[in-house]
């Protein structure tokens, strides 16, 4: 038995599949995701250091107390918003077109505009937050 192969079949193995916006939309949606995870539990945690302070003290063997944890808490608040917002932009973009968008140009214009809205509702809100805490 012999195998012919002709030529138009062997260059089209020899090409890679091209790498789109997507893949790489895809791959940094992940590594945002494992961002987020540690992040989320040490929010959470100093949250719940904010609220029940003696009981994350004894929890903790007195490594977090309240200071540490409003600092930490503070100090993840912006960082942990603009990764959650790239993350849900990016899903949104994906979920659209599993429901049927075509128009790849219009698409990623909206998820820019909706991105970029994101980011400076979340840069204004930082900004008013500091500017009330300082001394009048």
């Amino acid at each position: 038995m012999t195998l012919v192969i002709s030529a138009d079949n062997e260059r089209f193995q020899k090409m890679s599949p091209r790498k789109t916006l997507n893949y790489y939309l895809m791959k940094t949606n992940r590594l945002i995701v494992w961002i987020l995870l540690p992040l989320m539990i040490v929010f959470i945690v100093t949250g719940y250091g904010l609220t029940k302070p003696n009981t994350m003290r004894s929890l903790t063997g007195g490594l977090l107390n309240y200071k540490t944890a409003l600092y930490l808490h503070m100090l993840l608040d912006v960082p942990l918003l603009f990764l959650l917002a790239i993350h849900v932009v990016i899903e949104i973009k994906f979920s659209l077109m599993r429901w049927g968008f075509k128009n790849q140009k219009l698409l990623n214009l909206l998820i820019l505009i909706l991105g970029s809205i994101c980011a400076i509702l979340i840069a204004y809100v930082d900004l008013a937050r500091g500017l009330a805490s300082l001394p009048t």
